[in-house]
C-alpha cells in the first residue's frame, strides 16, 4: 500500500475514533484506563464456582438430612465434586466448540460475500456507520478506509452486523476454567468433613460455603458493577434456599426409609 494510502487510512480512523469509539478500538486495541481486563471467562468462572458450591452443599445437606454416617456424606460430597467437575468441563467444551464452529461458518460466509457481493456489503457497511451518526464526506472516507482492508472489514461485519463478540470462543480453556472453578467451589462444602463429624461438620460446611458464596458475589461486583454486599448476600440467599430444600427432602426420605 502506498504511503499516501496509509496516511489516509490512519486519518480516517483517527477522525472516526471520536464518533465511533467502540469500532475504532478494534482497529487499534488499547483498553481505556480503569476498565477491567480478563472478563472473557467471567461467565465460566462464576458459573462453575457457584454451581460447585450450591450443588455440593445441597447434596451434602440432603445426605445429612437422611443419614448421620459421616463416611457416606464425605463419599457423596467427593463423588459430587468429581462428577460435577467432569460434567461441567465437558458441557463447557461442547457448547463453546459449537459456538466456535457456528462463528467460523458465519465468518467464511461473510468473507465470501465481501469477495462476491461487494456492492451489497458496502451498502450494509454504510448503513452501519450511518446509524452511528456518521454522514457526508466523512462517511465516504470511512467506508473507503474500511473496505480497503478485508480482514478488518470482516471483523467489523462479524461484530456490528452479526453481533458476535470480538474474541473467538476458546473451547479448551473454557472447559478447564469451568471444571476447575466447579471443583474449587465444590471442595468448600466437603472440607469440614475431613476434620469434623456430625452436626459440627454440617454447620462448618454451611458456614464455609456461605463465606465462599459471598466471595463469588463480591467477585461479580468487582468485575461488573453494583454493591459487593448486595451481590454477596444475594448469592448466600440463593444458596441457602437450595440447602433448605435439599435438607428437607433428605429428612423426608430418611424418615420414610
Amino acid at each position: 500500500m502506498a504511503p499516501s494510502s496509509d496516511n489516509s487510512f490512519v486519518h480516517a480512523v483517527n477522525r472516526l475514533r471520536l464518533i465511533a469509539q467502540p469500532w475504532a478500538s478494534r482497529m487499534n486495541p488499547r483498553p481505556p484506563e480503569g476498565h477491567q481486563r480478563g472478563g472473557y471467562f467471567l461467565r465460566e468462572l462464576v458459573f462453575g464456582a457457584n454451581d460447585g458450591l450450591v450443588s455440593n452443599i445441597a447434596l451434602i445437606a440432603g445426605l445429612a438430612g437422611g443419614t448421620n454416617n459421616p463416611g457416606v456424606i464425605l463419599l457423596g460430597g467427593v463423588a459430587g465434586l468429581a462428577a460435577g467437575a467432569i460434567s461441567m468441563s465437558l458441557g463447557a467444551y461442547v457448547s463453546t466448540k459449537s459456538e466456535q464452529e457456528f462463528r467460523d461458518s458465519e465468518e467464511q460466509r461473510e468473507r465470501w460475500e465481501i469477495e462476491n457481493m461487494r456492492d451489497q456489503e458496502l451498502a450494509e457497511t454504510r448503513h452501519i456507520f450511518r446509524l452511528k451518526g456518521i454522514t457526508g464526506p466523512l462517511l465516504d472516507e470511512v467506508i473507503e478506509a474500511v473496505s480497503r482492508d478485508h480482514e478488518q472489514w470482516v471483523k467489523l461485519m462479524m461484530t456490528e452486523e452479526l453481533g458476535f463478540a470480538d474474541q473467538s470462543p476458546r473451547p479448551i480453556i473454557s472447559a478447564l476454567v469451568m471444571g476447575l472453578a466447579f471443583a474449587v467451589g465444590a471442595f468448600f462444602p466437603v472440607l469440614p468433613y475431613f476434620v469434623f463429624q456430625g452436626e459440627t461438620a454440617f454447620m462448618a460446611s454451611l458456614s464455609l460455603t456461605a463465606v465462599a458464596l459471598f466471595g463469588v458475589g463480591a467477585l461479580r461486583a468487582l468485575m461488573t458493577t453494583g454493591s459487593m454486599w448486595r451481590k454477596g448476600v444475594e448469592m448466600v440467599v440463593l444458596g441457602g434456599s437450595a440447602v433448605a430444600i435439599a435438607n428437607l427432602i433428605g429428612r423426608t426420605i430418611g424418615v420414610t426409609i
